[in-house]
């Protein structure tokens, strides 16, 4: 690889990669080993910081094809409205809005390079706004109204779990 090809993947200036070069260097042998890596080993490296806990989250109980990318990730996140996604797209929103804490917003913004009016249009479009306890996390986050519910209480059973416990109920007698 070539000096420029190096500081442009790793993001080392010119300069610094030239004191490298001069044998009497500390870091002589790291530019030797530079110059020597193969461009596409050197992209494969660079593609893998993008690996991050967002993907571990995002991908959780997913098969192996259905996977979500960055390029997913990314673009689902440029749309403006929920009601404009693939379900491919929905599917992640409702990941985010469930499983990651608003205190990653700021760092999931710059990892995926997207903005983050466009994260708040998605959530105020959602149907993510009108579940309880994600509703009072994002809304806080996003400086949002709380929507108060009919019977919106802490102690609700939701209706499947009734009718479960009735069935008990009703088997017990």
């Amino acid at each position: 690889m070539t000096q420029v090809e190096i500081s442009k993947y790793l993001e080392i200036p010119l300069t610094t990669l030239n004191d490298w070069k001069k044998e009497d260097s500390n870091r002589n042998k790291l530019y030797q080993l530079l110059i020597h890596l193969d461009k596409k080993e050197l992209q494969n490296i660079s593609e893998k910081k993008t690996t991050h806990r967002f993907f571990h989250i995002l991908n959780r109980n997913i098969d192996e094809h259905f996977k979500f990318t960055y390029s997913d990730i990314k673009k689902a996140f440029n749309k403006s409205k929920y009601d404009d996604a693939s379900s491919k797209e929905q599917s992640i929103y409702s990941k985010f809005f469930k499983e990651l804490s608003p205190d990653e917003l700021e760092e999931f913004i710059v990892t995926f390079d997207i903005s983050k009016r466009d994260v708040k249009n998605i959530y105020i479009t959602s149907p993510f706004r009108s579940l309880t306890g994600v509703a009072k996390l994002w809304d806080k986050r996003f400086r949002l109204k709380h929507l108060s519910f009919k019977g919106d209480k802490e102690n609700i059973v939701p209706l499947a779990l009734q009718n479960i416990l009735k069935r008990k109920k009703t088997v017990h007698v």
